[in-house]
């Protein structure tokens, strides 16, 4: 039973190797230059922003993995850098199942949220792809896919590379902060960073061509906030992508310095700010100081 395994079970899981896989995944990518004082703002310390002050945004279609049924993903990322390596971090990354979002969350510190509706949809010359939460539409990436792209559309976000098979691919680092909440309203422990790799490969044509790309905000999801000033390429394809293992590469040894970036990764922060009284703080004070008894 799941609520207590057995020794043969905890064995089996103790020798299984699981690199996340997603074949045959469907993507459309928007690179977007955006405001350089912004970026500085929002990345944490240690990292750096990237020269070039841009922005990411994709969604994608996963039919299938090697780990949970298919599903589908967007997301929003800024450039940057750490220790002289060059990433991307990420600002959110709605899915539309749980498990998804549990691995990606728990596991990594992907801002993952369930969304309404993730789409992507072809038809013909024409690629759109949409994510709606909280009945908004906060990502939608439009474009006309008039001619071939290039493997290395990324620019300098990628780093070209060669998997295990040597097959050429793009690799793309993200970084993240891990952190939770802890039980009695701190931090759970001091945020780590983590570094994780993805692997892309295309498979068969990438295409690319003009068009747009939109973020709009929730209360729950600022993405509008990130200024789109203006698109560098649109670039729709098939992919076979592989996270590879990730690891911790530093610590927020500073917690007020970094607590301004720890509330985007939920939705109940929003309802406190909106809903705060002044005239209630010595009452909640209270309330809260009788609550430790307990």
């Amino acid at each position: 039973m799941l609520f207590s395994l057995k020794k043969e079970q905890l064995d089996k899981l103790a020798n299984s190797h699981i690199v996340p896989d997603f074949p045959n995944a469907e993507m459309i990518f928007a690179i977007f230059e955006t405001n350089p004082d912004i970026v500085r703002d929002v990345l944490p310390h240690p990292l750096k922003p990237s020269a070039d002050a841009r922005g990411v945004a994709f969604v994608g279609k996963y039919p299938e993995t090697n780990f949970n049924p298919g599903y589908n993903e967007g997301a929003l990322l800024l450039n940057c850098e750490f220790k002289g390596e060059r990433g991307a971090y990420c600002l959110s990354m709605p899915v539309d199942d749980d498990m998804a979002m549990v691995a990606g969350r728990e596991v990594y510190g992907y801002p993952k949220k369930i969304a309404d509706s993730i789409t992507l949809e072809r038809n013909g010359s024409s690629a759109v792809g949409s994510v709606i939460r909280k009945g908004t539409e906060i990502i939608r990436i439009e474009c006309q896919l008039d001619h071939d792209a290039s493997d290395d559309f990324f620019g300098e976000l990628a780093y070209p590379t060669v998997d295990w098979d040597g097959k050429k691919c793009q690799k793309v680092v993200s970084f993240l902060f891990k952190h939770f909440p802890g039980p009695g309203g701190n931090l759970d422990y001091l945020p780590r960073l983590i570094r994780e790799p993805v692997l892309f490969r295309s498979l068969g044509e990438l295409k690319t061509g003009h068009g747009q790309i939109k973020l709009s905000s929730t209360d729950y999801d600022p993405l509008g906030e990130i200024p789109v000033e203006s698109t560098i390429s649109i670039v729709y394809g098939r992919f076979h992508n592989t996270m590879l293992p990730g690891k911790v590469v530093g610590r927020v040894w500073n917690p007020l310095r970094f607590i301004k970036h720890a509330f985007f990764k939920t939705d109940i922060v929003p309802i406190i700010l909106d809903g705060f009284n002044p005239n209630q703080v010595d009452k909640a004070k209270i309330i809260a100081q009788k609550a430790k008894k307990y």
